[in-house]
């Protein structure tokens, strides 16, 4: 391990020591920032070490410098694009979120988002305005999904979505329809864009109760991309909710 690039900090002693005794091992993963602004990452775990009266005299404290893996571990879900998280985070993602929100009984939201006649911008301005303009979306998006629980991801080409919580289908609609408006203040030139002279999106929205309803991730994601197909079969530059009467129940 090089010291000078990891160090690790004297506050996860501190912590070891304020351990109870009867503990009788402490293990997990620490991070932090040096002074260099590189982020660390240490395996670490602690075993207390007894005398004859099992008590405490000391401890034995072994660590390993994980940083290269935790790189490896974010690439690996991670679009190198537009640093979104990719399909393949978002199927565990929804998974682990449908869990909770099953368990809690919560609202749980999901957006398909698509960005309005791409194809033609591709077309008129060339892949590397397109790939520009994907990582403009892509940050107006996660600019918006500001808290814990919330998740933005590049499904693909120039489809994204997002999971977050939400109290209600009202909240979560004006929320959504936030998104667009967001997407659309980036005042990105597309003149040959059907809807507008600037870069719009298309929303697919579901809202679903698990206090109420039950549904698995196949259903989750293709009642949102319902949605979506109906925003865009309407003249696109808008948000379409799924009416949950109709949500396909296990």
């Amino acid at each position: 391990m090089n010291d000078k690039y990891c160090k690790l900090p004297n506050e996860f002693g501190i912590h070891v020591k304020s351990t109870k005794n009867e503990i009788e091992s402490l293990e997990g993963e620490i991070s932090f920032t040096g002074e260099d602004g590189k982020e660390c990452w240490y395996q670490n775990k602690m075993m207390p070490i007894f005398d004859a009266q099992h008590k405490q005299v000391g401890e034995i404290l072994v660590r390993y410098d994980i940083t290269q893996k935790k790189i490896y571990e974010k690439l690996s879900i991670t679009d190198a694009l537009t640093q979104l998280y990719n399909r393949r985070h978002f199927n565990y993602v929804l998974t682990q979120e449908i869990s909770r929100a099953t368990r809690n009984k919560s609202v749980l939201c999901f957006i398909i988002l698509d960005v309005d006649y791409f194809k033609k911008y591709n077309d008129s301005y060339g892949h590397k305005a397109g790939d520009d303009a994907l990582v403009a979306v892509a940050q107006a998006l996660d600019k918006s999904l500001h808290r814990g629980g919330d998740f933005a991801f590049r499904l693909g080409g120039e489809e994204f979505g997002a999971i977050f919580s939400s109290k209600d289908e009202s909240s979560a609609l004006e929320f959504a329809d936030q998104i667009r408006k967001d997407i659309k203040a980036l005042n990105i030139q597309h003149s040959n864009s059907d809807v507008s002279d600037h870069i719009t999106v298309s929303i697919g929205l579901l809202v679903v109760d698990f206090a109420t309803t039950g549904i698995d991730e196949d259903n989750f994601f293709t009642l949102a991309d319902n949605a979506l197909y109906i925003a865009k079969d309407n003249g696109r530059n808008r948000v379409v909710i799924h009416q949950n009467e109709t949500l396909e129940l296990f």
